[in-house]
């Protein structure tokens, strides 16, 4: 949830306010969202097909992690996946979207591996997807 908060106020409102640096503000976006979103997309994934088996809700991470790393990979790498993403984007939100090629950026992958270590603590707790 706090990964969550941060990337709503990061992105709306500390980005372009001059209060931080650029380069930190994209980072701090980066890492809060490479953590949240394997775990949101598992959620939605077990509401849309639920499993009581804990083993299921953890391989649907992993998956949903994968799935984003080739993703962030892409655009952060490879500047027609940056294009393309950004005109998908842009098509479907309210404002125009930006990313910026950043290779850099590829940092961030590790909180993809934090999101899925998060899910297996979860669910050896016994709380379910």
């Amino acid at each position: 949830m706090a990964a969550m908060v941060l990337v709503a106020l990061n992105d709306h409102v500390l980005k372009g306010a001059g209060l931080l640096p650029g380069w930190l503000t994209g980072k701090l976006s980066d890492f809060a969202g490479l953590y949240f979103a394997p775990l949101l997309v598992a959620e939605l994934w077990m509401l849309v097909r639920p499993s009581p088996v804990a083993r299921v809700a953890v391989h649907r991470v992993v998956w949903a992690a994968l799935g984003f790393g080739v993703l962030f990979s892409a655009i952060k790498t490879f500047p027609p996946a940056d294009r393309l993403y950004e005109a998908v984007l842009t098509a479907v939100l309210p404002r125009p979207a930006s990313n910026t090629v950043d290779p850099t950026d590829l940092l961030a992958l590790v909180m993809l591996g934090v999101a899925v270590w998060d899910a297996r603590r979860l669910m050896q707790r016994g709380r379910p997807g």
